[in-house]
């Protein structure tokens, strides 16, 4: 009688060894709950009960449940309800100064893939922490200064990348970047900073000055100075250099002469939510940290979820 029992605790020894050794507690099986029906064919949804681990969180574009496994949101959210027909071609990549407590310095960073182009006016983006979001706008494709603005809906082609801020515009209206945009930092401040690639103001004086290049030498020494998209005084200069800094070296007018050129276009939207409390007091959006960034389109489905 006693010998049966110690071969019974070998035998039982036995099996957790090898239970152990095969990776038994590292398994999700180990975690599951009792199953109403047993588990059978490898690719069959069996159903049951018990706690189910999360697996809606991701950080830095990678999604991960509490098992410590991983896989792609690309083709599927990992068990978001109601996912959309765009997830996977619109994604949230990151955000920014959601540690500061300025609407204007918050910012969320989407990027576009595939092969179409997507209209993106009428989504919401939506904070996970306290439920409230906000929606898309129109934007101006080609931005004006000091006119009044066209606005359409916002479309994002393959690659480009859309900044959505929480604040107000600076210059009024969302907008497209191109390569004359950066003038605009010379009036504003932008969170973060437009792409500084404005033509030169030497390659202008080069290709378009008026008059007598070799015997106006303060011109020349203004332009050689001068930083690009930045629009430099006029004041002691000649005409013609006068001229050509009204004529070239300000957004409207590198628009007029460069917008047909085949680098113009930018592949930045900048997109201003202008978010409002239930006060009216515009008001950051986003938790400095341990928040959720969804991203649902037009019909409310969830195209993206970002934590951070």
């Amino acid at each position: 009688m006693k010998g049966d029992g110690i071969f019974f605790l070998g035998v039982l020894a036995f099996f957790f060894i090898l239970w152990f050794a095969t990776g038994g507690p590292s398994k999700p099986i180990s975690f599951a709950g009792p199953y109403i029906t047993p588990i059978t064919d490898v690719d069959t949804v069996q159903e049951g009960y018990g706690d189910t681990p999360a697996v809606d969180f991701r950080s830095g574009g990678v999604w991960s449940n509490i098992m410590g496994g991983s896989f792609s949101g690309g083709a599927n959210l990992g068990g978001v309800s109601n996912p959309s027909p765009y997830q996977g071609r619109v994604r949230v990549s990151g955000t920014g100064g959601t540690s500061s407590e300025d609407p204007d310095q918050e910012y969320v960073i989407l990027r576009a893939s595939g092969k179409d182009s997507i209209n993106i006016t009428g989504w919401r983006l939506v904070s996970g922490a306290s439920g409230r979001g906000a929606r898309i706008p129109e934007g101006a494709l080609l931005p004006r200064s000091g006119r009044v603005n066209d606005t359409g809906r916002i479309v994002l082609n393959p690659g480009n990348e859309a900044i959505v801020v929480t604040g107000e515009a600076p210059t009024g209206v969302s907008f497209k970047e191109n390569m004359c945009t950066g003038y605009f930092m010379s009036r504003q401040e932008f969170y973060p900073s437009l792409s500084n690639q404005c033509p030169s103001p030497y390659q202008e004086f080069e290709k378009y000055y008026g008059g007598n290049e070799l015997r106006d030498d303060k011109c020349y020494n203004l332009v050689r100075s001068t930083s690009s998209c930045k629009t430099p005084s006029d004041s002691g200069v000649s005409k013609a250099c006068s001229a050509l800094i009204d004529d070239y070296l300000t957004y409207n007018g590198c628009v007029e002469h460069h917008k047909n050129d085949a680098d113009f276009a930018g592949d930045t939207w900048r997109i201003y939510l202008e978010y409002e409390n239930s006060r009216g007091r515009s008001d950051e959006l986003w938790k400095s940290s341990r928040d959720a960034v969804k991203l649902l389109d037009s019909e409310g489905r969830t195209v993206d979820l970002y934590t951070y």
